[in-house]
């Protein structure tokens, strides 16, 4: 709202306003923080569950409680620190205009690390004490043996304090094994990143001396400061809203006009939606949920397989990062400033229409493969007449004009994506309201409570990794790993291929906007000293990590589809490995002929 006031001073009254900014940011603090914590009780933290769902139950509660001895271990820091930063801060004055006042106490930017540990602390003992009950009811003392075995071992660590030996490199490289193995037991992602180092603080105390636990927690306040970083919630609700608005059915029946009376025509329609959605959404996991809770049950209506369904589903979802407006690609434009996130939105065009051709072309491959068994017989479709098609264009045009404003705004300089997230907002809730008139005062509140959850997730992620970036930047990880990459390889294509096998790899355990976070700033400059263009390796990385979205056991579109078709990971897995395989064969492309992904934006003076 605030972000959207700002717009309409400064183009309808010429007179531009500082105060939106400054209350938009520190309304973005608590909803990272208090938002977050209460993600985890409506259970919308991303994890790795592939591992925990294999185990006994018995042993799969006894993992569970371990988990939320962490989470409260955390949530406790939380509280601690940040209630101990807020009284220490209050006397001091942010650097923002807020509702009109210059400025106010730092204390209201880290008194929400407080709350949000408070609510962790309690939920995480709530969750404990309803596992104990579960496993005694189930005559199993698992779960109890599990928190016994914590406390022990979390005072015996912290009492023993010992001192880690290594330093440097070896330090970082404990810190990320330990993130691996937290979040490989299931542990959320965003918790995981700020665990391993407050743990790695805890029990090896004398380490890393330039970094105290509090530290850890003032940097996770301070991480989400910027202005730019607004963008990612906001786009976040604008996907909440075109769902309820009806503005994601338009979108299917516009594709469905477009490709619906081909051979598997349902596959094509969840592609081409999927391509359009990606145009307003830019997030996979948005794109899985919106388009996939219609397409995938009007699929199975229609008798497409069932693990084929939620694999093209979650194919084409991974170009929601890849075409712009893309909320990774404003996360890798702030963290690699030398990049535009103009020439970044550009540069996807044309790699995510070939993931999306690419994709198409696989059904047939598929098809083929198995006699079209996979797919039921709809050749017989009957065609719409020129009076339905008609309107149905016409009821799709405010839909299909959202992406225009967002991304022309953009480009034409008229606003910053921020301001453009703001906009996208507003107009999916007035095309809701008066045009389509579709969405209900509950729906609406329900949207946004939704958005304030996933975008607590999505901002909590950004705020722990904060303090693991500084730390290897203070230690000069980037230096030495540059060292070592660049002694394997001086080639610049090489280089890139062996980036993008590192990168493959922490995809399959790291969360897309957490490698960013992590990895972007070391690799970036790297692949520029030997010649690299950083915008084409910006979208290399990019289609990279989007692609470690549809690969287990991360795979977080995965856990989104699993559960609409009420299947299980490894039916969606076993049928996405030809979607992957052509997904890879673009990647590869486009890393050996750069131009694909720059001649747009060098067209259009962005590269």
């Amino acid at each position: 709202m605030f972000v959207n006031v700002n717009v309409f001073f400064r183009y309808v009254l010429s007179n531009s306003l500082s105060w939106p900014g400054g209350t938009s940011v520190i309304l973005n603090i608590w909803v990272t923080y208090v938002g977050g914590a209460v993600a985890y009780y409506v259970g919308d933290h991303v994890s790795v569950q592939y591992i925990h769902q294999k185990l006994p139950a018995n042993h799969a509660r006894a993992v569970t409680v371990f988990i939320n001895g962490l989470v409260g271990l955390l949530g406790f820091a939380m509280l601690w620190w940040g209630s101990q930063l807020a009284i220490s801060q209050a006397s001091s004055r942010t650097v923002y205009e807020v509702l009109g006042i210059t400025s106010i106490s730092l204390f209201w930017t880290r008194i929400p690390l407080a709350i949000g540990g408070c609510y962790l602390v309690f939920e995480a003992g709530r969750q404990i004490l309803k596992t104990l009950i579960d496993d005694l009811e189930d005559d199993s003392y698992a779960a109890a043996i599990s928190l016994a075995l914590f406390i022990v071992l979390a005072m015996t660590l912290y009492l023993a304090r010992i001192p880690f030996p290594g330093q440097g490199v070896l330090e970082i490289a404990a810190i990320f094994g330990l993130l691996i193995v937290l979040i490989v037991i299931n542990t959320p992602i965003a918790f995981a990143m700020a665990l391993s180092m407050l743990i790695f603080l805890l029990f090896f105390p004398n380490s890393l001396d330039i970094l105290m636990p509090l530290l850890v927690i003032q940097q996770m306040g301070q991480a989400l400061s910027g202005f730019s970083i607004l963008a990612i919630p906001l786009f976040i609700y604008a996907g909440r809203i075109m769902t309820i608005a009806g503005i994601t059915s338009r979108i299917i029946e516009f594709a469905n006009l477009l490709v619906g009376r081909m051979r598997a025509g349902l596959s094509h329609v969840n592609v081409v939606a999927s391509m359009l959605f990606a145009g307003i959404s830019g997030s996979a996991v948005a794109d899985t949920a919106a388009v996939g809770s219609i397409l995938i049950p009007a699929m199975e209506d229609e008798g497409y397989d069932t693990g084929y369904t939620c694999a093209v589903t979650c194919s084409s979802s991974v170009i929601g990062p890849i075409i712009p407006p893309s909320i990774i690609m404003i996360i890798y434009a702030i963290t690699v400033p030398s990049v535009s996130v103009a020439g970044l939105f550009m540069a996807g065009v044309v790699p995510g229409l070939l993931f999306g051709l690419g994709i198409i072309a696989t059904t047939y491959v598929v098809g083929y493969r198995t006699d079209w068994e996979k797919f039921p017989e709809v050749e017989h479709r009957d065609r719409p007449t020129a009076r339905e098609a008609g309107g149905i264009v016409k009821d799709t045009v405010f839909a299909l004009i959202m992406p225009l404003i967002i991304i022309g705004g953009i480009l034409s300089g008229a606003f910053t994506a921020t301001e453009a997230g703001g906009v996208a907002v507003l107009y999916a809730i007035v095309v809701g309201l008066f045009v389509y008139r579709e969405m209900t005062l509950a729906e609406f509140i329900d949207a946004s409570y939704s958005a304030v959850t996933m975008s607590g997730v999505t901002l909590f992620i950004i705020g722990a990794a904060k303090p693991i970036t500084q730390v290897m930047a203070i230690k000069g990880v980037p230096e030495q790993i540059a060292a070592i990459l660049l002694s394997t390889t001086s080639q610049g294509i090489l280089l890139v291929l062996l980036i993008v096998a590192l990168l493959s790899i922490l995809a399959l355990f790291i969360e897309s906007i957490a490698n960013i976070l992590l990895w972007a700033p070391v690799f970036a400059p790297l692949v520029v000293e030997v010649g690299i263009d950083p915008l084409h390796f910006a979208i290399v990385m990019i289609m990279t990590l989007a692609m470690g979205m549809i690969t287990p056991p991360l795979g977080v579109t995965l856990f989104v589809a699993a559960p609409i078709a009420n299947t299980n990971i490894e039916t969606i897995a076993k049928n996405i490995v030809f979607f992957f395989l052509i997904e890879f064969l673009v990647l590869v492309t486009v890393i050996l002929v750069p131009e694909i992904a720059l001649w747009l934006p060098r067209t259009l003076g962005y590269g």
